[in-house]
């Protein structure tokens, strides 16, 4: 991750904030302020007073907005700046979400094992302000969970293709940790352990998405994975 700004501000794993690498204590209001700002970006007054007092009247939403903005002048100067009618981050915070979706969002081919990889496989790590349960927030966790599982499977899709199994099987273990029921997750692990030669390893990856799949859904695994393990069933 970037050190570009001399405010860190941390949404993975957990909330956190500092300036000059000392940690800011903020209250609720001013965290959600700043989670705000670096999710969506620099937004009108009215637009952040509704997204995060939307049960509340606007005059009072509005004065809630002022007091935070007002209370982070204090407690992180030079966090918040104006920009016309609209607020926003400014160029001297350094958020972590940022540089995941940066990551996610490039060629996984480009991807370095010893930094990216080791980033990537720590999911709980990755999580998006977990215990957060604004509209706002759920959104965004949803968004950031798909394209997380997707780049990361490819990226496990591409370890195996080139021969490196060990890996592929790592990052697709966090995959499925991630999406238990994702049907090409599985099929790129139970792949990863064939090529192991981990028969036993395979066979229980595809019972636990069998019963995981039958107990959430009541469906069945598809004949595409279940044709993964036909040679064994031969035997």
């Amino acid at each position: 991750m970037g050190d570009g700004g001399t405010i860190t501000l941390r949404l993975l794993g957990s909330w956190d904030a500092a300036v000059q690498g000392a940690r800011v204590q903020t209250g609720t209001r001013q965290q959600r302020l700043l989670a705000a700002l670096a999710i969506h970006g620099p937004r009108s007054r009215h637009y952040l007073a509704g997204l995060l007092w939307p049960e509340c009247p606007e005059d009072h939403a509005l004065g809630s907005l002022r007091t935070a903005v007002f209370t982070l002048s204090r407690r992180v100067p030079g966090a918040v700046e104006c920009r016309g009618g609209a607020l926003g981050l400014s160029g001297a915070v350094d958020v972590d979400l940022h540089h995941l979706l940066e990551l996610l969002v490039r060629p996984v081919a480009s991807w370095s094992a010893g930094r990216e990889d080791a980033w990537v496989l720590d999911r709980p790590g990755v999580a998006l302000l977990p215990g957060w349960y604004d509209d706002w927030v759920v959104d965004e966790q949803a968004r950031l969970q798909e394209l997380y599982v997707n780049a990361v499977e490819e990226r496990a899709e591409l370890c195996l293709v080139h021969g490196d199994v060990h890996h592929a099987l790592a990052l697709a273990r966090t995959v499925r940790d991630a999406a238990p029921l994702r049907e090409s997750t599985v099929s790129l692990l139970v792949r990863a352990h064939l090529r192991l030669g981990n028969e036993a390893e395979a066979w229980r990856a595809f019972q636990g998405y069998r019963g995981e799949l039958a107990r959430e859904l009541g469906e069945q695994p598809s004949d595409r994975v279940r044709g993964l393990l036909e040679p064994l069933r031969r035997r």
